[in-house]
């Protein structure tokens, strides 16, 4: 069970992360944290903010598929993940983390897959 919360509130943290700095991009003060490279983001960042949105949904699939019920749990999970990230992490801290997470997230759902163990 500690597998899949580490992996989830993992998820929930990527997805905090990406929501964060979209909405930080949106306001005019904290445009000023920003690095420049999230300020006119290339295509290929606009996948990582993108696959860090998809992914809890996914994770939420995964979960009512293998667990039925559980799936509540991974919500509270998700949500949880995503309230560390917001409250602890600093905004300058994330214009770096949020290159991380696209490996983060391929690394978690190979594991959910079964595709290799961590």
């Amino acid at each position: 069970m500690g597998f899949y919360f580490i992996c989830y509130v993992m998820v929930g943290m990527c997805l905090g992360i990406a929501g964060t700095m979209h909405l930080a991009g949106q306001h005019e003060l904290t445009r000023l944290s920003l690095s420049k490279f999230w300020l006119n983001p290339p295509p290929w960042a606009a996948l990582i903010t993108l696959a860090c949105t998809v992914a809890p949904v996914l994770a939420l699939i995964i979960s009512l598929i293998q667990g039925g019920f559980w799936v509540l749990l991974t919500l509270g999970e998700l949500v949880l993940g995503a309230i560390i990230a917001r409250m602890l992490i600093p905004l300058s801290a994330m214009n770096g983390l949020l290159f991380l997470t696209a490996p983060a997230l391929v690394i978690i759902f190979g594991a959910l897959w079964g595709l290799w163990y961590i």
